[in-house]
């Protein structure tokens, strides 16, 4: 599967497919904040997309996740990835903080005794953890994608050739009849 959210009709895939113009593929190694991005490889390859759903009636959560076809690592969307990190780590500093504010103003933080102090600090814990993960992902990114900028089109373009995924495209392309 690749980047392109939009599925084409069976009609255009096939008319598609008998042409004999070929579709540049965009270089992977130019930054794209709305493409997957494979924090292992570096790069906006292609990827293997699957999903699951888990639980029953109306309790029912469907997982997708979507594999580098280069080195089957987990990918991320860093667009979609940014609104949810400071959503989690905002509410968790929130909920730490009134935890602590509700420790003070009874004149100590006391988590021998269960209090809502405790219970607000517990309950910042989940989002704290799930936002310092994304953070940990976004800081990847970020510095990725800032070095990239820094490279020329020529340093671009030499960097997609000598990838990894440059020999899986070519050895394909010689195997398709």
């Amino acid at each position: 599967m690749s980047q392109s959210t939009e599925e084409l009709p069976e009609s255009q895939d096939d008319s598609f497919a008998s042409s004999e113009i070929e579709e540049p593929k965009a270089n992977p190694f130019i930054p794209n904040p709305k493409f997957w991005w494979c924090p292992k490889c570096k790069a906006h390859h292609d990827y293997d997309y699957s999903s699951f759903t888990s639980g029953s009636g109306s309790n029912r959560s469907t997982t997708e996740i979507y594999s580098c076809k280069v080195c089957k690592a987990r990918m991320f969307n860093p667009a979609q990835t940014l609104p949810w990190m400071y959503g989690l780590t905002g509410v968790g500093v929130i909920l730490f903080a009134i935890g602590l504010l509700i420790g003070v103003s009874h004149g100590e933080v006391d988590f021998d005794t269960p209090g809502p102090e405790l219970v607000f600090v517990l309950f910042a814990i989940f989002p704290l953890l799930i936002g310092g993960m994304m953070i940990h992902y976004m800081r990847e990114w970020f510095a990725w994608s800032s070095a990239q900028r820094n490279k020329s089109a020529e340093e671009l373009e030499q960097e997609a050739m000598n990838a990894p995924s440059a020999a899986v495209r070519t050895s394909a392309d010689k195997t398709e009849p």
